[in-house]
């Protein structure tokens, strides 16, 4: 197999992983922070500034501070604002979900995924 064939095929993998991720995504809302102890969601407090926010969780009883996000986004589709999606939680948590789905398209050959890839 020539060098340009692997590289069509790996794409058409990363598309194929890609289509069955995005079936079942749902971004995660960055909006409210989360809490650095148990991974709720906080609430902000009237305490501290926007660049130090502090906040507070209900399950945990436990104050923190927020951590101020760059980037995020609520894409429906991740990737679609490159400039946007780097860095963004979102995207990154996206991108780790379609390499989990990878290894399981490995096996198939070219023709199968063309077969399994929807048009857009």
């Amino acid at each position: 197999m020539n060098p340009l064939d692997l590289i069509q095929l790996k794409q058409l993998r990363f598309d194929v992983a890609s289509q069955f991720v995005l079936q079942e995504w749902q971004p995660e809302d960055l909006s409210k922070p989360k809490c650095s102890k148990c991974g709720a969601k906080g609430f902000q407090t009237p305490y501290g500034n926007q660049e130090a926010a502090v906040c507070y969780c209900i399950r945990c009883n436990y104050y923190f501070r927020a951590v101020p996000l760059d980037r995020h986004c609520l894409c429906v589709t991740p990737g679609q604002e490159e400039s946007r999606c780097l860095g963004c939680p979102n995207f990154e948590r996206f991108i780790q979900l379609v390499r989990k789905r990878l290894p399981a398209l490995e096996l198939l050959s070219f023709e199968e995924l063309l077969c399994l890839k929807t048009p857009l």
